[in-house]
């Protein structure tokens, strides 16, 4: 049974869809890879304790009442991405460059007017800016000999299996199995009352390229002060902005010449989701003594009220006999839905080395089962239970250090994303170091930060039940700059 349910999980995974998302969606608009200033990025993100940087409000915003003056900052961070892939003994890659501006934000510093030295209250700041949380730019190349099955054999099954009467199955899928069925790769054998198609034993050559790009930048709008240079406090109203787009093809071919007819099929997908939501980050750092400080801020989850997805799909076919060729056209399908992401709470320790340096970590909690998806047109009572029993809840760590050298900074850090899968499904674990130099003036600053990220998955060109998974490695390398002046 174990096995039956990863296998109808993992086809939902890559199987274009027809009405309803599915837990991948949701999954891929949780996880957050939090980017944002060359500083922030130089400790990995290892900022909840810190404070007094613009993208640390993504964190923990009570870091904006350790700021002491105005500031403007501007960053950009150009990324490399880069995949390798094997799949049954073939190895494969591909990189894609993207410019993109990791961060924008203003720091207005309010010093309250009071004639005694007692006040309490002594500052209040106000920040305003985006953050980059996600960045979706990659591209994905697989390529193999499949010695056993192909994908139009995965489709002749489910057809077989749900008793598929012939004349619905092109309105009944319009976006794949009905495409196969238009362009002969499927066909209903009448005299034995099932569907085939010619490729059945496999022996083709598959390949399957996915382009993906766009982010989540969330606005932050924040607030808060500091009591005593004891206490500092914030809060946070995040408004992010989703734009995913995907288009892959895949390929299916005889190049043994070894299967009769059958030479080729193409079929492409084009996906667009959309989406803009709302959530509140509150939190604390309290300075006990000077060198040392601990911090905690809570999330809620961010709701996604007005989530869109376009998406339209293409199949060509072409056979020794050639009048059997033929090139099919989806209708261009599109479904709008709310996205709840799930809670987070992070807890943050920094120690503050005099005027020589620091060290700071974070713990973040998030359960990535919790996310949920809803519409009034649809219950996503499958989809959301595939979400209950496919994730789990863990947590993220990040590690980072500064030191100071005259007017001069040296960082290093590093973090680590944890695996949201419950099963041995799949392992998502993503790894980050980065290092990076600062110049710190009475009003200007720069910073430079390189910063590297790796991750492994399995990906499953359809049923997993049916071939063995690509093992890709995808890889990122950014070079984030911050441009920052105070006033």
């Amino acid at each position: 049974m174990k096995k039956l349910i990863i296998s109808v999980l993992l086809a939902l995974i890559i199987m274009p869809r027809i009405q309803s998302q599915t837990s991948q969606d949701a999954l891929r608009y949780s996880r957050i890879f939090y980017g944002g200033t060359a500083r922030f990025m130089g400790l990995s993100g290892a900022y909840g304790a810190v404070g007094a940087d613009f993208s640390s409000l993504a964190i923990n915003p009570a870091g904006i009442g350790l700021y002491q003056s105005s500031e403007l900052t501007m960053t950009f961070s150009p990324m490399i991405s880069s995949s390798e892939s094997e799949y049954y003994g073939s190895m494969a890659s591909d990189n894609k460059v993207n410019f993109a501006m990791g961060n924008m934000g203003f720091i207005f510093s309010i010093k309250p007017y009071s004639k005694s030295k007692s006040n309490s209250l002594k500052s209040f700041n106000i920040g305003f800016g985006v953050n980059r949380q996600n960045d979706f730019n990659n591209r994905i190349f697989i390529e193999g000999v499949n010695p056993g099955s192909s994908m139009m054999q995965s489709y002749v099954n489910t057809l077989n299996a749900q008793s598929e009467p012939p004349n619905l199955v092109e309105t009944d899928y319009p976006f794949d199995m009905g495409l196969a069925y238009g362009t002969n790769l499927v066909y209903w054998d009448s005299t034995k009352g099932r569907y085939f198609c010619d490729a059945r034993y496999g022996g083709v050559l598959q390949s399957k390229q996915v382009n993906s790009w766009g982010s989540i930048n969330e606005m932050n709008i924040s607030f808060g002060g500091n009591f005593s240079d004891k206490l500092y406090f914030g809060l946070t109203i995040g408004i992010p902005f989703i734009r995913y787009y995907e288009n892959s093809l895949y390929r299916e071919s005889d190049v043994a010449d070894t299967i009769p007819e059958f030479n080729f099929m193409n079929y492409q997908y084009h996906l667009q989701t959309t989406g803009t939501g709302v959530n509140l980050k509150v939190g604390l750092i309290y300075r006990p003594v000077d060198w040392f400080r601990v911090g905690i801020s809570v999330h809620t989850p961010t709701w996604y009220s007005n989530m869109r997805d376009e998406w339209y799909s293409s199949m060509e076919s072409n056979f020794t006999s050639s009048q059997w060729n033929s090139t099919q056209f989806s209708p261009i399908g599109n479904f709008d839905y709310r996205l709840t992401t799930p809670f987070r709470a992070i807890g943050s320790l920094a120690f503050i080395l005099g005027p020589y340096g620091l060290i700071s970590a974070d713990y973040e909690y998030v359960n990535y089962s919790q996310a949920r998806l809803h519409s009034s047109d649809y219950s996503f009572k499958n989809e959301n239970n595939d979400i209950t029993n496919t994730y789990q809840s863990w947590g993220n760590i990040r590690i980072g250090t500064e030191w100071r050298v005259q007017n001069f900074r040296l960082r290093g850090g590093f973090a680590y994303f944890s695996n949201p899968y419950k099963t041995s499904i799949n392992n998502s674990e993503r790894f980050q170091a980065s290092g990076g130099i600062g110049y710190r003036g009475k009003v200007f600053f720069a910073d430079v930060t390189y910063s590297w990220s790796q991750m492994k998955e399995n990906y499953y060109l359809y049923d997993a039940s049916m071939t063995l998974p690509s093992n890709n490695t995808l890889s990122t390398n950014t070079i984030s700059t911050t441009l920052g002046i105070r006033f």
